[in-house]
């Protein structure tokens, strides 16, 4: 430490102790930087090590026919899923915890929400079950070392924080939350947002509630686009990551949410350019997710 301070002394003599501070902050890297390629590393070892992850023959789906966002046409007479092992993988915990969580709000972003007591055990013992996996252990360790978090502790409050804050979307009702938009779907006068998740996705369909109407492009990994009518009200593209656990897609919409926020989180994940985009709630104090999906 010493031998570090004499050579310090020793430039500043030279250059000027002020200029070398103005170097020594504009060459250091930023607290917190994530680049492109620790990012593509860091998702590509989640993405290949999660072991609650869909095996290929675990969903099969039908894309039928191609058709366009604008279309007011159903291009798609079948179900988009054929078929989805829930024994295999609705028994699993954070699949369980997960679906649990998917009845508790009210879709319509005009009715406030009050989180119950029951409500609020889902969510604790949610966020237990993804943060006690690899693929969440891990996060914590990237953001962790990347300033983000400072404790497992505080990740999980992290976690609760950004997705379960209740806010506005409608104007005065206390009626959204990033979890909800993102993961469940909500409704408007007009139409549906949000709804990026392939359980959910899966699980309405198979109630009857939406009207798959075909896909709009179907790009590797398992990434697709489609276009759909849930409860008559329509979708005209929605992202869908199929097959994917419930904590990676938590974990992924996390960390681009923390460290790309309000822009554009590219990254490379096993061969393949994928970009994450997510939004904060800018008119509440804090960190919320309005809203975070693959594009």
């Amino acid at each position: 430490m010493f031998s570090l301070y004499i050579a310090i002394h020793k430039m500043a003599g030279h250059i000027g102790f002020i200029s070398f501070l103005i170097i020594l902050h504009c060459c250091s890297p930023a607290l917190g930087s994530v680049s492109k390629a620790e990012l593509s590393s860091f998702i590509t070892g989640i993405w290949n090590d999660d072991p609650n992850a869909a095996n290929s023959s675990d969903v099969t789906y039908n894309l039928q026919s191609h058709t366009s966002s604008s279309s007011p046409d159903d291009h798609a007479h079948d179900r988009l899923f054929q078929y989805v092992n829930e024994s295999h993988l609705f028994t699993k915990p954070t699949y369980s915890a997960f679906i649990d969580l998917l009845d508790n709000f009210d879709r319509n972003t005009a009715h406030s929400e009050h989180t119950t007591s029951t409500e609020t055990t889902e969510i604790d013992r949610f966020i237990t079950e993804v943060t006690g996996t690899t693929v969440m252990t891990e996060t914590y360790l990237f953001l962790h070392g990347k300033g983000y978090t400072s404790s497992t502790t505080d990740f999980r409050d992290i976690l609760k924080s950004v997705w379960f804050t209740q806010y506005s979307r409608a104007g005065t009702s206390m009626g959204s939350n990033g979890f909800e938009h993102v993961f469940v779907g909500e409704t408007t006068s007009t139409g549906v947002s949000g709804f990026h998740n392939w359980i959910q996705f899966y699980l309405e369909e198979k109630r009857g509630h939406i009207n798959y109407l075909g896909y709009i492009y179907s790009k590797e990994p398992r990434k697709l686009g489609v276009h759909f009518t849930w409860f008559d009200k329509p979708k005209p593209l929605t992202t869908l990551l199929v097959g994917t656990s419930p904590e990676f897609d938590l974990a992924v919409l996390t960390t681009c949410f923390l460290v790309r926020k309000n822009t554009n989180c590219n990254f490379n994940m096993a061969g393949h350019d994928l970009t994450v985009k997510s939004y904060d709630v800018n008119y509440v104090h804090g960190d919320q997710v309005a809203t975070a999906y693959f594009n």
